[in-house]
């Protein structure tokens, strides 16, 4: 072999001697100590799984470098770090594969797949402790060898190489980052294996399919939260633009009221001064129905910024726990029901049918945050007709709103919500009943937080169905009940009882 081609080989195959394993091992201590601050900063799962990943990376080739600069420093601790380099090699392949199915989101994307990788993974982690264990007592160490040659890597090996094609499969440009970087490595590991097969130990092969693969992972790691950041942009300037035309909308509604009162107010002076009595005291009651209206719809337009501040809670919940997607399919929905309360911000009244349809589309949106886990139920008298009856809008939301965060919120497995409307002989009667956990526990986690912020929306409501029904004989009542099953709280009832026109 010519002579300069025989330098090059020994460069090639050994790496400790010329520092190609301090530099390798380095750059994976650097990763692993970046991240593993990006995680304490984001509190980001991705973060801590790339970071342990590559720290056991640098872990395992630290093991095996002769020349590495802590080498001499650890010969006493050699028995036990060469018992623990299957467990090593076997605990970075299940973190790696945690790792590649958090970054594309299998949860969300491939749910099915995603539960076959958490299985697996866990009877991985049992497995790998009992043999352990089993070696230690034994004092067999070649018992973890064969299990890790002749079961875990053809085992995992497969799950890998299926999660790729799964991963190929998804319709996201981030996949990208994940097979280039997992191709590298396994194309150059396995030229490293078939060179040391042949009697070549070319280590620098499978070192720069290393080096390879953590820059791709590097890279993917950078423009998901690239990704994140612009997703979360466009989000935050949806909710001000919403947010922008709600404000303006308020500013119109608050100077028409102004102006009709002035105008109203000017009448009555004018008549006074006339001194028409039969003409004053006309005026008199137009004046304080006409108040009273106004009164409603100054109420009214207090009712929509609180709803629509609860509402926007949701989205900042997406956004803060990076769920960009959510977000913006949170966002459309969201969008869709402020539509519908600006529709109604003009009107007096509204129909019982039209306000149980912006409960549904209300719920719909309340329920992505909780992912879909309360079931509406509807019981509605066949007498009557939903579009003649008229009631303010968004009378309800407050109470369905008290059901879902106050009651069901924290009661573990089915949630429900049944609205049952019917019709005595003078009043339409609206109960509203779920299966939270009831208004006492209710106030004992409020009095344990130290909670005392009372309930706007449902003092708004009365107040606002009290104007409304201001001329009607009858007036308007609403109970709340304590349902219990075998002396325990079961959720709670709310009852509106309301005049008909």
């Amino acid at each position: 072999m010519p002579i300069f081609l025989m330098d090059w080989y020994l460069v090639l195959s050994n790496p400790d001697s010329n520092g190609l394993t301090i530099f390798i091992s380095g750059f994976l201590m650097t990763m692993s100590l970046y991240h593993f601050l990006l995680f304490f900063q984001q509190r980001a799962k991705l973060y801590l799984y790339y970071s342990l990943y590559t720290f056991l990376l640098f872990i395992y080739l630290f093991q095996r470098a002769d020349h590495f600069v802590l080498a001499e420093n650890v010969i006493a601790y050699q028995e036990v770090l060469d018992f623990v380099n299957i467990p090593i090699q076997w605990t970075f392949h299940g973190i790696y594969l945690l790792f590649v199915k958090t970054f594309v989101n299998l949860e969300r994307n491939r749910p099915k797949w995603n539960q076959v990788l958490n299985k697996s993974l866990l009877a991985y982690a049992i497995l790998l402790l009992i043999l352990m264990v089993s070696a230690h007592w034994s004092n067999n160490p070649l018992l973890m060898d064969n299990w890790f040659l002749y079961f875990y890597l053809p085992t995992i090996s497969l799950l890998g190489i299926t999660t790729f094609f799964v991963v190929s499969s998804l319709n996201s440009s981030m996949k990208y980052y994940v097979l280039l970087g997992s191709f590298f490595y396994f194309t150059l590991g396995l030229a490293a294996l078939g060179f040391s097969i042949l009697g070549h130990r070319v280590t620098i092969i499978f070192y720069a399919g290393i080096f390879l693969e953590n820059i791709f992972f590097a890279l993917g790691l950078g423009a998901k939260q690239k990704r994140i950041l612009s997703d979360r942009n466009r989000a935050q300037q949806a909710v001000i633009k919403e947010h922008e035309i709600n404000l303006q909308l308020q500013n119109r509604i608050k100077t028409k009221l102004d102006l009709e009162v002035a105008q109203k107010t000017e009448e009555i002076i004018a008549l006074t001064k006339k001194n028409e009595q039969e003409k004053r005291r006309k005026l008199a009651l137009e004046h304080v129905k006409n108040t009273l209206d106004l009164r409603m719809r100054a109420l009214q337009t207090q009712m929509n910024p609180h709803f629509l501040f609860n509402s926007l809670n949701s989205v900042k919940y997406f956004i803060v726990k990076e769920q960009p997607e959510d977000a913006v399919f949170f966002l459309s929905k969201l969008a869709k029901l402020i539509r519908k309360i600006l529709d109604n911000s003009q009107k007096q009244f509204t129909s019982l049918g039209e306000e149980l349809e912006v409960i549904e589309l209300y719920l719909d949106v309340e329920n992505i945050r909780l992912n879909n886990s309360i079931h509406l139920e509807q019981e509605i008298d066949p007498r009557l007709n939903l579009s003649k009856i008229k009631i303010p809008p968004l009378v309800l939301q407050p109470f369905i709103e008290n059901c879902i965060w106050h009651g069901l919120a924290l009661v573990k497995g089915e949630k429900k919500i049944k609205i049952k409307v019917e019709q005595t002989e003078s009043h339409l009667n609206i109960c509203i009943k779920d299966n939270g956990i009831g208004r006492e526990k209710a106030l004992e986690i409020k009095a344990r937080k130290a909670i005392e912020k009372e309930s706007l929306g449902i003092d708004l409501t009365q107040e606002r169905l009290d104007a409304f029904f201001q001329f009607l004989e009858g007036d308007v009542f609403i109970s709340f009940n304590d349902l219990r099953e075998r002396g325990e709280p079961a959720g709670t009832q709310v009852i509106l009882e309301i005049p008909l026109k």
